[in-house]
């Protein structure tokens, strides 16, 4: 047998490079698509469940926080300034004030958003917040007129001294207690949280109130109302109710006044809109 010397060194050149190459794609390529085929996802931020009086005592007047967004991640610094029922809190710098009018895609609005408040001591607790400057305001060059608001657990409004179920559902949306809260209520108050998170643009939340097939065209009938009032509530026969709701449009300026009927049916622990009673508003003129 005639050895080929040429082919001999070609060989044993060939044969280092595929061991080399074997080598990288078993212990190198399968980990790095492994790699990528289980990376997590970023691991939401939500804060504590603290009572208004338990926050007001790590949230001192004239102490700063940062305020974090829930749904969109930016953060902006505020300086307490006052509030006995729950915290007046005004943007430190201009810089500040821009970044939570982005927040409010540009324009200021009494809309409640969810957020995190983390302290000068790194404590996280979860809150809600306005948009709207409103008040007195004294801190200097900060682009802001006047003050908001930043409500927690069980916190009041100063005006009406009484707890805002908004603020609430978004102190509990920045708490991740959501359904654990829902599943508290009983009929007349998953009535008004469903309203209130139509109100508030929280369709996700709302349609979670529902029960039934033509739950998206449902949500779809209030979707573009400026605002969405409950003015009453009557209780019709055990799972029966009407409900008188005013609903504001074209800017807020006009008004339509609806009596809704619904009928509340309970499922999975918590009460469900059966959604066949509300279908009826499908058929009816006067959505906007």
């Amino acid at each position: 047998m005639i050895i080929n010397l040429r082919q001999l060194r070609l060989l044993l050149l060939v044969i280092p490079l595929l061991l080399v190459f074997m080598f990288m794609y078993k212990y190198t390529l399968p980990e790095a698509e492994e790699e990528h085929l289980v990376q997590p996802e970023a691991k939401k931020l939500y804060g504590e469940f603290l009572t208004w009086e338990e926050a007001r005592q790590y949230f001192n007047k004239y102490s700063s926080a940062t305020v974090i967004d829930l749904d969109t991640g930016q953060q902006f610094n505020v300086q307490r300034r006052g509030g006995s029922n729950h915290a007046d809190v005004q943007p430190l710098t201009a810089e500040d004030t821009a970044t939570m009018k982005a927040i409010y895609n540009g324009k200021w609005s009494w809309k409640r958003r969810a957020v995190i408040v983390e302290l000068e001591n790194g404590r996280k607790i979860a809150a809600s917040m306005n948009g709207m400057p409103h008040g007195r305001g004294a801190i200097v060059g900060n682009n802001f007129n006047g003050h908001s608001c930043i409500h927690f657990r069980n916190s009041t409004t100063h005006g009406s001294r009484k707890v805002d179920l908004a603020h609430q559902m978004m102190v509990w949306k920045a708490a991740n207690i959501v359904e654990k809260q829902i599943r508290t209520l009983g009929p007349e108050d998953s009535i008004r949280l469903f309203f209130t998170a139509l109100d508030q643009g929280e369709m996700k939340l709302a349609g979670s109130l529902l029960d039934g097939n033509e739950e998206a065209a449902v949500l779809e009938l209030f979707r573009n109302y400026d605002y969405i009032r409950v003015s009453a509530i009557t209780r019709l026969t055990d799972n029966n109710f009407k409900v008188n709701v005013l609903l504001g449009y074209d800017g807020g300026r006009k008004q339509l006044r609806k009596d809704i009927p619904l009928r509340m049916i309970k499922k999975n622990s918590y009460w469900h809109i059966d959604v066949s009673s509300i279908v009826v508003l499908l058929q009816q003129p006067g959505a906007q």
